[in-house]
């Protein structure tokens, strides 16, 4: 198994400082490492995309260092719930509130398993902050919607991170769609066997303009 890749001139994984996760241009370039070893290997391999819900509400109701320390929590969360190979990064830019983590052989259960776990995470947090310098607020109820991808040897041989990327957007933009809060997977046949593998308690399945997807 890979461990995180360190910067050839310093010798140190890059991070992102807000969050303690790896900066995103490095996790680009490490994750389509990632993609080359299961290509070669001949390994499945899984991407989560998350991006915070109403996440402006909390900048807007409680200072944007509020909004900071709900993004470390949700690091946090992520790093709780991951192993210690799976290379997770803040995504967007230094004003960001989506994440994305890649799962080297990983296929779809143990992806969805992964992302369940992360969303009730996120959701279950509590995070105190100060909103003035005299008051501090404790924040619950944060939630995620989340998009998983997942590429097995045949896709890998035609298809690259980008392409992953895609898959994985488009699976979130389905979830943002259909309410929030829940996990959509793209490439995945709703009427297929592999659509019996998630959560029993599935809320809908719908249809992408590109993508079959199934919310979870």
């Amino acid at each position: 198994m890979p461990t995180h890749r360190r910067c050839d001139s310093c010798g140190q994984v890059l991070e992102d400082r807000p969050t303690g996760l790896i900066e995103r241009w490095h996790w680009d370039e490490i994750a389509a490492d990632e993609i080359a070893r299961a290509r070669g290997h001949g390994l499945s391999i899984a991407l989560i995309m998350l991006d915070l819900d109403r996440f402006k509400d909390v900048n807007d109701n409680y200072g944007h260092l509020a909004g900071d320390a709900i993004l470390r929590g949700v690091a946090d969360v992520i790093r709780q719930t991951t192993r210690p190979v799976d290379l997770a990064c803040r995504y967007g830019g230094s004003a960001g509130d989506e994440f994305m983590v890649l799962l080297p052989d990983a296929e779809l259960p143990a992806a969805l398993a992964v992302a369940e776990r992360i969303r009730a995470g996120i959701s279950d947090m509590s995070v105190t902050a100060k909103v003035t310098r005299d008051l501090s607020a404790t924040i619950e109820g944060q939630t995620a919607s989340i998009g998983v991808a997942t590429y097995c040897l045949g896709d890998l041989a035609e298809l690259d991170l980008e392409d992953l990327m895609l898959d994985a957007d488009v699976s979130l933009r389905a979830a943002k769609r259909h309410g929030r809060d829940r996990i959509c997977v793209a490439n995945v046949d709703v009427t297929g066997e592999q659509a019996t593998t998630g959560r029993a308690d599935r809320r809908l399945a719908s249809w992408s303009r590109f993508r079959r997807l199934r919310s979870v």
